[in-house]
């Protein structure tokens, strides 16, 4: 058994609140027994976070730091003294680093807002020109270029000194000036709820006129406004968990990696703000807030009402959406089992018959199908 190291892990404030990356590090840690965790709460607020994470080290002489790490130059220092990893991308890795793939994150934020037939698309990042900010506008500017699309760039985001803070006045006056209708991904979700703010003073129309999807989910805040927030799903729980596995290879003597270790980014989770292209039929749009309020219904409860064929909703569901009606209650069932599922400790044949199945047989195929492996595997990975 490798001998005992002690971890310190320097997270700021709002990083270990919203608990995924810790949940996969203390995950690895509870895997490997020689491993102690002490936690270090950078707290945004301090004066100087820096010198508290400096005397944090010097009173528990830690053997490893897992750090979201924001001074390149502390942090070399800090590295000659002790091994290190760090899961900030706010600035260039100089040391190893585990974070998200951002440039990848931009491209699926291009793609989704291509598929929703929108003329017009912009990026706003919150501060300053931060690596992931630039990564993440790499993928997205890149992705639109390929289909021949230019892209409204908000001008905060390419400061030439230190970063600036972002005014909900500039950010209302930019967004009155884009042409509409306008595709927007904003960096973090609390900026594309700010968007959302910024609409409702100009009375623009979200998604008509304004469609926008955020960065990194989270479903409580994302599904705490009206119209409910578009995001990116990110395994920050897996970012944790390898950032650990890196930490305790380099403790036992392992070379550090070439480059950073990129994760890839989860899928696009569609909500109101962005379902741009679900607006355009009333038939389609009414089936589709009926799925998302009432996922159980069956197909020919959710036709009823309409004056349609079967035939001739599921042609408009293909033309409008890209799939069938059966495609998008599927995905709305899965959505509640994956919810079931990471939440609860319901057992898999309630979670079955809350996402609408009263067949458990048939749930377990249709959830194979869906993530990739059981409900039983996806509940025993690391929360998301």
């Amino acid at each position: 058994m490798p001998a005992s190291k002690k971890i310190l892990v320097a997270l700021s404030s709002d990083e270990v609140m919203l608990g995924h990356s810790l949940g996969g590090i203390q995950s690895y840690a509870r895997e490997h027994d020689h491993l102690r965790i002490e936690l270090c709460l950078l707290d945004t607020l301090s004066s100087d976070p820096e010198q508290d994470l400096r005397r944090m080290i010097a009173r528990i002489r830690p053997d490893g730091l897992l750090a979201s790490l924001f001074w390149p130059e502390a942090a070399r220092e800090i590295g000659r003294q002790l091994t290190l990893v760090n899961i900030s991308d706010v600035v260039r890795p100089a040391f190893p680093t585990v974070f998200t793939d951002q440039h990848r994150m931009g491209i699926l934020a291009a793609e989704h807002l291509l598929a929703q037939g929108l003329p017009h698309y912009a990026f706003v990042a919150v501060t300053g020109r931060g690596y992931g900010a630039e990564l993440r506008w790499s993928g997205f500017h890149e992705r639109l270029t390929q289909d021949g699309r230019t892209c409204h760039l908000f001008d905060h985001f390419r400061p030439t000194s230190a970063a600036q803070r972002l005014a909900d006045a500039d950010l209302r006056d930019w967004v009155e000036q884009l042409p509409k209708p306008v595709g927007i991904h904003a960096v973090y979700l609390n900026l594309a709820i700010r968007i959302l703010w910024a609409c409702q003073e100009l009375e623009l129309k979200v998604p008509e006129d304004v469609a926008v999807i955020g960065g990194q989910d989270h479903p409580i805040v994302a599904t705490g406004w009206t119209p409910t927030v578009s995001a990116i799903a990110l395994e920050r729980a897996q970012v944790g968990f390898e950032a650990m596995r890196l930490l305790d290879n380099l403790l036992q003597g392992g070379r550090p990696p070439k480059k950073t270790v990129l994760l890839p980014p989860g899928e696009v989770v569609l909500r109101q703000s962005s379902d741009f292209r679900g607006t355009r039929d009333p038939e389609v749009a009414r089936i589709r807030r009926l799925i998302a309020a009432q996922p159980h219904l069956l197909v020919k409860e959710l036709i009823a009402p309409a004056r349609l064929s079967r035939r001739a909703i599921e042609r408009r569901f293909l033309r409008l959406m890209g799939h069938s009606l059966h495609d998008e209650l599927v995905a709305a069932r899965m959505a509640v089992a994956r919810r079931l599922l990471r939440q609860t400790a319901l057992p898999a044949a309630q979670v079955a018959r809350k996402a609408g199945y009263a067949n458990y047989a048939v749930f377990a195929a249709a959830f194979r199908r869906h993530a990739g492996m059981t409900s039983i595997a996806y509940r025993r990975q690391p929360d998301e």
